[in-house]
């Protein structure tokens, strides 16, 4: 006779429990081990993919630390969205986020409909193809959603599945709420570019890793011609406006492992990690080249304002010390783009000559 502590099953069941157990503490681990904002939602949606039984899976979050709405972060998988789909917004008031906040673990859609009746917001979640919906928390408050699309098998959900996401729900929604606050202490909140000292801290480590690996580094100094006479004529708004549009071009144009960060006023800088002298120079012109095409409105209701920018590059060399060795060359760079016409990208050579 088969006892209880024998039963096959029982003994699959527990083995299950370790695994998930083991798994979630290896979870745990791999998401306090970042602060990296779209890297995070990126490991949380992929343990989803690769722990549980789907093909889809996304996450909404507030854009802001102080938004009143959760949206769609753009990394989502699997899901066949349309445009309108992308741009939907729930309120972190709306019903179901309140009736989530009362639950806080993971439900199907017809669960929830059937607790607190079919808001404008369930509809949605299921309509784009949700089939289990789970509020990440943090200090027992919804501060995000996560979605996951049908299982592969087309089975129901088991209690385990939803116990295990329960858990990482509040692994997760802990790791995003420590990773906004990293966010917000590191991040220019006007331009969206890092701040002073995170960009000097930044500097400092891949310039350690680059002379580690005798890998290349480049830097990037960017300023906004005749800012101050802009300022002076048109405002601070609108000098405002104009530095908001050029951080934009200059974060739509880094690469992935590239730091664009705001040294003072109107100098913006970017770190390119494993970039030569030449690779920094094409990044300058890429940069400079989009910044003189853009028009950027005038908030005053006038004519759109063009502007432009002069830029300096240099690479790390080996000989040197500090961060101030290769923001120095950089600077002189940009300080020979400045008084040689303006509105064009130099790199710093001993004998620095424009290469154009």
């Amino acid at each position: 006779m088969i006892g209880k502590d024998n039963d096959p099953l029982m003994i699959e069941y527990y083995e299950k429990k370790i695994y998930d157990q083991k798994q979630l503490i290896e979870i745990s681990k791999a998401l306090n081990s970042t602060l990296d904002y779209k890297y995070l939602i990126d490991a949380i949606l992929n343990i989803c993919l690769a722990q549980l039984q789907t093909l889809s899976a996304a996450i909404f979050l507030s854009p802001e630390a102080d938004s009143n709405y959760f949206e769609l972060e753009p990394s989502f998988k699997g899901f066949d969205l349309s445009d309108d789909d992308v741009t939907f917004r729930i309120k972190t008031d709306a019903p179901l986020i309140t009736f989530l906040e009362t639950k806080l673990k993971a439900m199907t859609p017809d669960q929830v409909e059937e607790a607190m009746g079919l808001s404008p917001e369930l509809q949605f979640l299921r309509k784009i193809g949700g089939d289990l919906i789970i509020p990440l928390n943090a200090k027992g408050k919804v501060n995000g959603l996560l979605l996951l699309g049908e299982k592969i098998t087309l089975g129901e959900w088991m209690e385990e599945d939803r116990d295990f996401l329960t858990t990482l729900s509040t692994l997760a929604g802990i790791a995003v709420e420590n990773s906004r606050l990293y966010e917000l202490a590191t991040v220019d909140m006007m331009t969206g570019l890092k701040v002073h000292h995170y960009f000097q801290t930044k500097l400092k480590e891949e310039m350690e890793r680059s002379r580690k690996k005798r890998s290349g580094l480049a830097l990037l100094f960017t300023d906004v011609d005749n800012f101050k006479k802009f300022n002076d004529t048109h405002g601070h708004q609108a000098g405002d406006e104009v530095l908001i549009a050029v951080a934009k071009k200059l974060i739509e144009s880094a690469g992935k492992h590239d730091i664009a960060a705001r040294y003072g006023g109107e100098e913006f800088c970017l770190v390119m990690p494993g970039a030569d002298l030449k690779r920094g120079f094409e990044m300058g012109e890429r940069i400079r080249k989009a910044v003189e095409a853009s028009s950027i409105p005038n908030p005053n209701g006038g004519p759109d304002f063009k502007v432009t920018l002069s830029i300096g590059v240099s690479e790390i060399w080996q000989a040197d010390r500090n961060n101030k060795d290769l923001i120095e060359r950089a600077d002189k760079a940009l300080y020979e783009a400045k008084h040689s016409g303006k509105n064009r990208t130099i790199p710093y050579q001993p004998t620095s000559t424009n290469p154009n």
